[in-house]
């Protein structure tokens, strides 16, 4: 009798949901695609990017238990190849699908919850891919009956495969009338291994269409009213709303603001943001780099409530913030401690808000490193009292480089490339990098360094604007706007754009691919050079510079490098670098 008893509570226990089965799961029902399933009950939901054709969900865990990868669970959604309607990714959001030749469209579109996932994450140690083929997938079947496929992958980080640094993922795969779900889970192996079993119960928990979903709808907001966006924007932001998310427009409305409340915490920051945002712009950015045309586009940015959810929505390991231009968001996060507004919030704000305004002013081609990095902390500089911006010293840099200066010019060693058969520099991470190399860096090359390219980076452009004598200027003071204009004409003319138009058509060959960004959250590496901390004058943190590892503004233009070739010869012609590194060196010593 006993053993019947048992039996019986075990076969009930076996019909129950898994939201009653365990107390840590709860059900979430999606109100744009009409899906359920079952989620951690105590993770936090965070909004998806706008423009983001695929991802469709997103939660992750808070707190800090020492992870290195923020464990999150996140659902996708493919229309297979082939369908009518199936979106195009790794373009530009403000880019029309079919300005792409058709051959190319067709390599774009997503073929699968697999491509959009775990075919993404590459190894930093061998640089692979996963090799599907050799991946034994499990079988699961969905609450409604649906067969699937549950994969485990891993991504080591580091040449030992220490479980810190591997890269724990699972996707379950679901497909039904044209229409495919990836239900996909990452975390460090670790702990990953131990979310295996509730991962189970999640994934069987999927219903392609929940009943009471249907009741679900997305709210109009109010605030959009007026704006010079496309009803589908207007859209896709309000149905990225989660709990505790609130929107703002600024003045002029030239910019959306989307921020996490923070129980209540962020309004006046909010607020700030869309008034200062607007007149940097109006004050700074405009006069120092006039658009060919006025600047129509309307850019989102994006507010989250501290570090953990800014790296769960996407935010680079060691970075502060970020412009993504594919989907037309600068985003970053709010590193006050207290209600009061926290001056290396708005440094980051600044710094982000000029990779922003670059993009619409020239187009798809970022410039030279020194350029855009050297201006974005140069605006970082600003200071904002009674209405007006005055630039002041980036104290963030101002240390570090003075330091590199006083060590010397960075010693090299010449080695031959096997590629190009020419003989090329190989630098050793101590000094500061002469003149003559670092206007030339590529962004590889400038990010290798990236503590103190940054800070020389910023001081030359510190230099050319507010440290020339009526002499000096008569001299240099042609050599940015000479750079700017040149580049904004060469893309212009190779690409047949109208500067400031917000056009980017991305060399389709190699496009950016801001729904495939590869590994989430990867952490700083901390065998490199770490640049400056990501805590402002605490020197040598591992966390990385928040300023230094930053995604740049895509450079997959049409032309991009003989437009920049030109830009740096315009600027520099008839230029002695050795005098003007000089006069830089004593200059900036010179600087409190």
């Amino acid at each position: 009798m006993q053993s019947k008893r048992i039996a019986l509570v075990l076969l009930l226990l076996a019909s129950l949901p898994a939201t009653l089965l365990a107390d840590k799961l709860k059900t979430y029902a999606d109100r744009v695609h009409k899906f359920s399933l079952a989620r951690f009950a105590d993770w936090e939901q965070v909004p998806t990017e706008v423009g983001n054709e695929n991802e469709v969900v997103k939660f992750y865990e808070p707190g800090n238990k020492g992870d290195v990868f923020t464990p999150t669970l996140a659902v996708v959604r493919v229309q297979l190849a082939g369908g009518e309607g199936a979106p195009v990714t790794g373009v530009p959001a403000n880019v029309d699908p079919e300005s792409i030749p058709k051959e190319y469209r067709a390599l774009l579109k997503p073929k699968s919850a697999w491509r959009l996932t775990m075919d993404v994450l590459r190894p930093s140690v061998t640089g692979d891919r996963a090799d599907r083929s050799k991946l034994k997938p499990k079988k699961v079947r969905s609450a409604d009956g649906v067969e699937g496929k549950l994969w485990v992958y891993e991504v080591p980080l580091r040449a030992d495969h220490s479980p810190e640094y591997t890269l724990y993922a699972v996707l379950t795969e679901y497909e039904k009338d044209g229409i495919e779900y990836g239900i996909f889970l990452t975390a460090s192996k670790r702990r990953g291994e131990r979310f295996l079993g509730d991962f189970k119960r999640i994934s069987k928990s999927f219903t392609f269409f929940d009943k009471h979903a249907q009741d679900l709808e997305v709210e109009s907001i109010s605030a959009l009213d007026g704006v010079n966006i496309s009803p589908k924007r207007r859209v896709e932001i309000e149905a990225g709303l989660v709990k505790g998310w609130k929107v703002i427009v600024s003045p002029k409305k030239n910019y959306v603001v989307v921020y996490n409340t923070k129980g209540n915490k962020n309004h006046q920051l909010a607020k700030v943001i869309g008034e200062r945002i607007e007149k940097l712009r109006e004050q700074v950015y405009e006069i120092q780099f006039p658009p060919t045309q006025p600047i129509d586009a309307v850019s989102i940015v994006r507010v989250c409530a501290d570090a953990k959810e800014y790296h769960a929505y996407g935010g680079p390991g060691g970075s502060a913030g970020y412009w993504n231009s594919g989907t037309e968001e600068l985003v970053f996060y709010d590193a006050s401690p207290s209600k009061k507004i926290d001056d290396d919030t708005v440094s980051v704000l600044y710094h982000e808000a000029f990779h922003q305004y670059i993009f619409y002013s020239v187009g798809s081609v970022a410039p030279h490193s020194w350029f855009n990095e050297g201006h974005g902390d140069y605006y970082a500089g600003a200071e904002y009292n009674r209405g007006r911006f005055k630039i002041a010293p980036f104290d963030w840099r101002l240390g570090k480089v003075k330091d590199a200066i006083r060590e010397g010019p960075r010693p090299f060693s010449m080695k031959l490339d096997e590629k190009t058969q020419q003989e090329i520099k190989v630098w050793e991470n101590k000094g500061y990098t002469p003149l003559a190399d670092l206007v030339n860096f590529t962004q590889s090359e400038y990010y290798s360094y990236p503590g103190v390219s940054y800070a020389q980076g910023w001081s030359l452009i510190y230099f050319l604007r507010e440290g020339l004598s009526r002499k000096q200027r008569e001299q240099w003071g042609h050599i940015l706007p000479t750079y700017f204009d040149t580049l904004k004409a060469e893309v212009a003319r190779s690409e047949g754009l109208k500067p400031g138009s917000g056009d980017d058509p991305s060399d389709p060959d190699d496009p950016p691919d801001p729904d495939n960004p590869g590994p989430p959250n990867p952490p700083a590496e901390p065998d490199g050079d770490p640049g400056d901390s990501g805590d402002p004058g605490d020197e040598g943190d591992e966390e990385g510079d928040p300023l230094s590892e930053i995604p740049p503004v895509p450079s997959a233009g049409l032309g991009s490098e003989a437009a920049k070739l030109k830009a740096i010869e315009a600027a520099f012609k008839g230029v002695d670098l050795e005098q003007l590194e000089k006069a830089w060196l004593e200059s900036t010593l010179k600087v409190n």
